[in-house]
């Protein structure tokens, strides 16, 4: 064998190492990632934090609603409202989710384990809410009625995905 075949096998051998190296590492980053979905020192409190956050998007979409329908509401009430929309939809993921949460985890909580199950399909999902909240915040700072409409729809149709998939219906 010439010195230069032999150079050329060293080099592939190497290439093909440097290649399995680098998906080994990539395989391992995928594991990593499944395994850091957050995890909280007390469960308890994180749903408490959960629920206090869900309802504040509630109350905000009823607020906004009554500007939408023209029924007494104002701007100031939506920009108030997306505001909040914007801030506890940004908590969602990872952070109002951890591990062990579900229900049969938590007394009270109404989330599926498929939060958990499928946890990249919900963290699309909580992302398609902190973009709907962040368009429907521009609309609001415009006033323009029929865009503030639109976009509330936006974030409705969110937050119904979300709950279609992930959450528990009451009863």
């Amino acid at each position: 064998m010439s010195k230069i075949s032999q150079r050329q096998g060293i080099v592939r051998n190497a290439v093909i190492c440097v290649a399995s190296a680098g998906i080994l590492v990539a395989a391992i980053g995928q594991v990593g990632a499944q395994s850091q979905r957050p995890v909280s020192a007390d469960p308890a409190a994180v749903v408490k934090e959960r629920e206090s956050a869900m309802k504040s998007m509630g109350d905000a979409m009823k607020k906004i609603s009554a500007y939408v329908k023209n029924e007494g509401g104002t701007v100031e009430g939506v920009r108030e409202g997306a505001a909040a929309i914007r801030q506890a939809s940004q908590k969602i993921a990872p952070s109002l989710f951890p591990a062990d949460t579900g229900i049969g985890r938590i007394e009270g909580s109404e989330a599926k384990p498929e939060i958990w199950q499928q946890w990249p399909k919900f963290e699309q999902a909580a992302a398609r809410l902190v973009t709907a909240g962040d368009e429907l915040s521009s609309a609001a700072e415009g006033g323009d009625r029929a865009a503030i409409a639109r976009q509330f729809a936006q974030v409705g149709q969110s937050c119904g995905g979300c709950h279609d998939d992930f959450r528990q219906k009451k009863n």
